[in-house]
């Protein structure tokens, strides 16, 4: 009786031991390190999430603070306007919270506003509600009187 190639222990053994690696391979691949890998709005997200509020706001403080604020893109943008606004809530820092919540509305507009708009829309009303009285706090703050004598005009 002939025996095939695959009937044989090496070749068992070799079988097992590259199905092995591949499932470590994928193992690996699907599981989070905190290797500080992690971009920084979801450095952010998850400390408020655990309730390191001080972490969450050091990292927001950094971003919108920070030489890479330029670069984040509308996405991140919009997620640390809501994060900052949830932060203000949570730490009782809301005007400063605010004020870069919107700076950072204010950006993701400016880049690309239906792309913003779109992440708006998909939210749950209430972070909903959060986003549009930063809209409205951004807009009111381009209509502001520029000078002293338009400030007359308000009384």
């Amino acid at each position: 009786m002939r025996r095939f190639p695959y009937e044989t222990e090496m070749n068992k053994l070799i079988g097992i031991l590259a199905c092995m690696a591949v499932a470590l391979a994928l193992a690996t691949a699907c599981t989070h390190s905190g290797s500080g890998s992690q971009a920084p709005v979801d450095e952010a997200e998850e400390a408020f999430a655990r309730g390191r509020y001080a972490k969450a706001q050091s990292v927001c403080d950094s971003i919108v603070l920070g030489t890479a604020f330029d670069n984040t893109d509308v996405w991140d943008l919009c997620r640390l306007s809501l994060l900052l606004v949830r932060l203000g809530e949570n730490t009782g820092d809301n005007d400063v919270n605010t004020a870069f919540a919107a700076r950072c509305l204010r950006a993701a507009l400016q880049r690309d506003s239906d792309s913003t708009y779109i992440y708006i829309q998909a939210m749950p009303n209430e972070d909903r509600a959060r986003m549009m009285m930063l809209s409205a706090i951004n807009e009111a703050s381009h209509e502001a009187p520029v000078d002293d004598s338009d400030i007359s005009d308000i009384k």
